[in-house]
């Protein structure tokens, strides 16, 4: 009994492990347009509902919904330390109000311009002007595309593989950005002072102080085990604090848990490398090494 319960145990880990995840998720985008564009760790990152039971609920030409795009949506902003997005409803989410959602957003923290050039397609007439203009600006931005060249469909339901690949393309993007803020930009030394996993907790940066020292206490959710997190850097940028991440994912050939696992750093900083307070913390855009 004993021997075979060990069997069972085994087959469960490897049943968990990125291999066979990944394996699953090829066989979902089997045939469709988006399997060579979707990277696994993006969806796995950032889409965990979808990725939950060997991507039970993965179905690229399903439709999508509001709720579940912008919590999406508002993960990889925090990611890339601006403010999140505001929280959907239950509902499927069609292509135009999917470009209005993040063109609003995108416009807000500066990463694109408004633009007064129209775009080619042809089926766009009965759409609001601000919808339109949305679109325009996003288009402009090389971050959103037709069906066809004439061709965007508003009314239809973005389908997940369309949105995948979307936020991927806008997370590049905002990699890429070149800020031309002149405001000077101060490296934070800092020490580590702990770190914790949990299969429980809440993302985010808090801080205290206590004497002539900071504590900065950073949490983030990972899709399995066998991420390791550290920090890369402190930047001071204008009067805000961008924290770094260095995240390493698992080895794909690892034998990973498929559980939602929470990191816990605490970082120790000298008062009088930051000023007198109130400290704002945010994330900077985190780095992926290693395996991935």
């Amino acid at each position: 009994m004993k021997q075979a319960f060990s069997i069972l145990l085994i087959v469960i880990l490897l049943l968990s492990s990125p291999v066979f995840a990944s394996k699953a998720m090829e066989e979902k985008l089997e045939g469709h347009w988006s399997k060579d564009q979707i990277d696994r760790d993006f969806l796995l990152y950032y889409f965990p509902y979808l990725a939950k039971d060997d991507f039970k609920r993965l179905n690229p030409r399903e439709a999508f919904y509001e709720d579940e795009f912008l919590l999406s949506f508002s993960s990889l902003l925090k990611d890339k330390g601006y403010s999140r997005t505001e929280i959907g409803m239950k509902v499927k989410l069609t292509r135009i109000d999917m470009a209005k959602f993040l063109s609003e957003k995108l416009l807000e923290i500066g990463a694109i311009k408004v633009s007064q050039r129209v775009t080619p397609f042809l089926d766009l007439e009965d759409l609001p002007l601000e919808k339109k203009e949305a679109l325009q600006d996003l288009y402009h931005a090389g971050l959103i595309k037709g069906q066809s060249k004439f061709k965007f469909n508003p009314h239809a339901y973005a389908s997940q593989g369309e949105v995948i690949v979307l936020l991927q393309r806008v997370s590049n993007f905002l990699d890429g950005l070149k800020t031309e803020d002149t405001e000077e930009v101060t490296n934070i030394p800092f020490t580590l002072s702990g770190i914790v996993q949990s299969y429980s907790g809440v993302e985010g940066i808090s801080s205290k102080v206590e004497e002539d020292r900071v504590y900065v206490t950073l949490t983030k959710a990972f899709p399995t085990t066998g991420y390791s997190m550290g920090v890369e850097k402190i930047l001071k940028e204008g009067d805000v604090y961008k924290v770094y991440l260095d995240i390493t994912p698992p080895r794909e050939d690892s034998i990973q848990l498929t559980v939602v696992t929470f990191k816990t750093i605490t970082i120790e900083i000298d008062s009088k490398e930051l000023g007198p307070p109130p400290y704002d913390f945010v994330w900077g855009f985190y780095l992926k090494t290693g395996n991935s």
